[in-house]
């Protein structure tokens, strides 16, 4: 009895700990170069004006041209990477050595040069001066070398094996040979039109995944992720393991907002994980189970990871079109995972929390409740309408407004409500003056509104603010951590620019899906088969982002051409690219967790994959039977009640699969029963009414028989005999 008071009392200290500093969290982004003094305050001040630019063209539009544009983007991108991250990990430097400050005094010097002459006569004309290509091929070297610092030498691997392709086409069998070969179109198509670097990838990042990091930044900062994980443990923490539920919802609430599955993993980990470990998940399945649901994240809405951004170029639907046909599928996912611990935690007789060791839900929402105001917000303007970052514009003037009020309207109601007047006044004001938009002054007010509401019902039952207060200091922080999370995109899209221009330049866009058609024989199942392998292994080396790209511009228009409606064709590239996230060797949540979770990363990474697993066949289903996706295209043309079924069996299959993977429902499986569940999973993946019969019926005999095995066997250990499951 004394053993379980003691954990109960350090179950509580671990949930009530203090959370993590932003100072912290930066340390997160994958660097481990420690910077002191001016070059500190250098990369501050480059980070923080960097977030304030993308700030301020979100809400008021370009004031340059859109090349350049892009080109700022990249520069500051280029210049953090080299003087935050060493030519390789584990040197242990505590200052930026003289080659990384020289490589970004070249990026600076050349890549200002290349920026300014985008408007360049010659270059208008199609043509370059002898300058104009030495710049282009320092600035496409600097770039190589920045995405393999900060993503890793697959990518670079990947971007050299293409730029091969393109100059050694002439020496290819057909149906892959080209003879379209001409250095100096490759630089000047790279590094001056819209075909390369300055493409659609970095289009996206600059224009929309930027703004949402930034977001997802000053929540963290505002320790939202505490307040997420709380009631997480307070919904589910008592039930059987129930630390790791809480962090497959806590880290689906926390990465539905993110954008950063390495943040949200630390952010959510940093709570979860210890608790974890402390009700018996072993350190590496801890550590898998928040890899798992900090990466599915970047799938769920209603900030989905960048890739899903890049969906709105590449396909004709907006992104709350988008968002409504992945909530579904990422709904199922989630649910796959939290069935997944389950099973695990019967398996291993792992316990949930006691309940008077939880924090109070009612504590947690009266103390930052009105931090989830904005999230609301932002799902309204993307709803109503508005364009991706202007509804993220409104959102961080809203959270801005709620997070800087919340403590100062507590100790000082009257100044604190002084100063939202004056905002309020001021953004009115400018709205008149300069034409700001109006809704900045109306988000300032509501935001206001809700601080009042929230100080009120705190005082009225005595609830203490919340332990972060958002200053100066924390605003600081938030705009470089948010810099700082996005170089891995900035690095990443640019590449993929490279390679998107390659593959549009010898056409190979346009003759890879007719191969491949062929190949398969007109056999969709198959054409999906390979897409998955081909995702996974691509998957292995890059980020969801670049493996994006790639199969979408590869891949996916097989996919299309073979009668698969455009959105279902690019989620299932997109749902396979964030599993293929989890794959080692590439895997930085992992990496990230492992630390917390004093595993090693690789097995961790590899947990995460098998948590992540449970919904692998999902993307099956909803690309044979497109009905959970809620296409527009499809409006009225199903009854609700066959949308509930689709939803249902898929549901079962998912439960069937993770079964399958366990070897375990509630007791251990027979070797028939394993193929029994296995068939039951596969059987849903054809689209037919009486083959869902036939899944849901092999899956209900499968829970009959093994409630019985169950129950026999708990008579048979109640009555002292010996027992074989």
């Amino acid at each position: 009895m004394a053993d379980t008071s003691k954990q109960n009392e350090e179950i509580k200290e671990t949930i009530e700990a203090p959370q993590d500093s932003p100072e912290e969290a930066l340390e997160a982004e994958g660097s481990d170069r420690s910077v002191f003094g001016w070059k500190a305050i250098l990369i501050l001040i480059i980070s923080v004006a960097l977030s304030l630019y993308h700030l301020y063209t979100a809400g008021f539009g370009l004031i340059v041209s859109t090349n350049q544009h892009l080109f700022i983007h990249l520069l500051a991108g280029l210049l953090l990477i080299f003087l935050i991250f060493p030519r390789k990990k584990g040197l242990g430097q505590t200052t930026i050595v003289w080659y990384d400050m020289a490589l970004a005094g070249l990026v600076l010097v050349v890549g200002s040069f290349v920026m300014l002459n985008q408007t360049h006569q010659t270059i208008l004309q199609g043509n370059m001066e002898t300058s104009h290509m030495i710049a282009g091929i320092i600035m496409i070297l600097l770039l190589l070398e920045a995405a393999r610092r900060v993503v890793g030498k697959p990518l670079l691997i990947i971007a050299l094996i293409f730029i091969a392709y393109y100059f050694l086409g002439d020496y290819l069998p057909p149906p892959f040979g080209h003879g379209r070969a001409n250095f100096e179109q490759f630089i000047y198509e790279m590094m001056y039109t819209s075909t390369g670097i300055l493409g659609t990838p970095l289009s996206v990042s600059a224009n929309y995944v930027f703004i949402f990091i930034l977001f997802g930044a000053i929540l963290e900062a505002t320790g939202a992720g505490k307040m997420f994980i709380d009631l997480a443990l307070r919904a589910v923490g008592h039930y059987r393991g129930g630390p790791a539920k809480a962090a497959v919802v806590g880290s689906g609430f926390m990465g539905s907002i993110s954008g950063s599955s390495v943040a949200n993993a630390v952010t959510t980990g940093t709570f979860t994980i210890p608790l974890m470990k402390k009700v018996g998940f072993r350190p590496q399945t801890s550590g898998g189970i928040e890899v798992a649901s900090s990466s599915s994240g970047q799938f769920l809405p209603p900030v989905m990871g960048a890739a899903a951004f890049l969906m709105i170029e590449y396909t004709p639907y907006s992104y709350a079109q988008i968002m409504i046909s992945a909530l579904i599928p990422a709904i199922l996912t989630y649910i796959a995972i939290i069935w997944m611990v389950h099973i695990e935690s019967v398996k291993h007789n792992i316990q949930g929390l006691a309940k008077d060791s939880l924090v109070s839900g009612r504590k947690s929402l009266l103390q930052q409740g009105y931090l989830i105001v904005p999230i609301i917000a932002l799902v309204y303007f993307v709803m109503a309408g508005n364009t991706v970052f202007n509804a993220a514009f409104y959102s961080i003037v809203m959270l801005l407004t709620v997070a800087i009020l919340a403590h100062r309207l507590r100790e000082r109601f009257g100044a604190g409500l002084l100063i939202a007047g004056v905002l309020a006044g001021v953004a009115y004001g400018m709205y008149h003056l300069f034409g700001w938009h109006f809704e900045i002054s109306v988000m300032i007010a509501i935001g206001t509104f809700i601080c009042v509401f929230f100080v009120l019902f705190q005082n009225k039952f005595n609830i203490e603010s919340a332990p972060i207060k958002f200053k100066a200091r924390e605003l600081m922080i938030s705009l470089e951590m948010a810099s700082r999370k996005a170089l891995t995109v900035i690095a990443a899209c640019a590449t993929a620019g490279i390679l998107i221009g390659i593959i549009n330049l010898t056409g190979l866009s346009g003759s890879l899906p007719t191969i491949i058609v062929g190949f398969a024989g007109d056999q969709l199942l198959l054409v999906l088969f390979f897409t998955f392998i081909a995702c996974l292994i691509v998957g292995l080396g890059l980020p969801t982002t670049a493996t994006y790209v790639i199969l979408a511009s590869m891949i996916a228009p097989a996919l299309i051409e073979m009668g698969v409606p455009i959105m279902a064709a690019h989620l299932f590239v997109l749902y396979y690219g964030v599993l293929a996230d989890d794959t080692p060797p590439v895997n930085l949540p992992a990496y990230a967790v492992s630390g917390i979770a004093r595993a090693d990363p690789i097995i961790t990474g590899v947990q995460g994959f098998k948590y992540d697993a449970g919904a692998l066949l999902l993307p099956f289903v909803f690309t044979m039977n497109t009905i959970i996706l809620l296409l527009p295209e499809n409006q009225g043309m199903f009854a609700w009640y066959e949308i509930v079924w689709a939803i249902f069996t898929a549901l079962v299959g998912i439960l069937a699969f993770v079964t399958v993977i366990q070897n375990y429902m509630f007791v251990k499986y027979r070797w028939f029963e394993w193929i029994l569940a296995l068939s039951s999973a596969l059987v849903f993946i054809h689209p037919a009414f009486i083959s869902d019969l036939i899944g849901v019926g092999l899956f209900a005999l499968l829970i009959s028989t093994h409630l019985l095995r169950k129950r026999s066997i708990d008579r048979d250990r109640g009555s002292g005999a010996e027992v074989t499951a």
